[in-house]
């Protein structure tokens, strides 16, 4: 389960910095986030997981999905 975690914390990684979210500043060494497009892709993140889930709770239950 543990390896699962960590493959989607690298795709949300790679995504960050493919998206401009994130920007290394190679003099400061700082990684510098803009939070308004951090927040929508968290959203998209968060989203994805909540439906996962409530689909593996209504199988659970009996249901199809």
């Amino acid at each position: 389960m543990g390896v699962y975690i960590r493959m989607i914390i690298y795709a949300l990684a790679a995504s960050a910095a493919a998206l401009g979210i994130a920007t290394y500043d190679p003099v400061a060494q700082t990684i510098t986030f803009d939070l308004n497009s951090l927040s929508l892709l968290l959203g998209g993140a968060v989203a994805y997981v909540g439906t996962f889930v409530a689909g593996r709770v209504a199988k659970a239950k009996g249901g199809s999905s």
